[in-house]
């Protein structure tokens, strides 16, 4: 697989790379597997919130305003 990116990431990925003692191969295979796993992360979120929602397990939007206007007073 071919992976492409500007010359600044290129050269940001190499510094970083020098500094932590690793391949940028190695930091390029990590950043994808973070990647993927927050993905998944993310859809399973959502599809339990749409779930939710579905059931009727919902808050109404002035609850909610409330809720945020008394935090922002904090």
């Amino acid at each position: 697989m071919a992976f492409h990116v500007t010359p600044e990431l290129e050269a940001k990925l190499e510094e970083l790379a020098q500094r932590t003692h690793r391949e940028k191969s190695e930091l390029l295979e990590e950043a994808v597997n973070n990647l993927v796993a927050h993905n998944q992360w993310l859809e399973r979120k959502v599809n339990a919130s749409v779930e939710a929602a579905d059931r009727g397990e919902i808050v109404d939007d002035q609850e909610v305003r409330g809720w945020l206007e008394q935090r922002e007073r904090l």
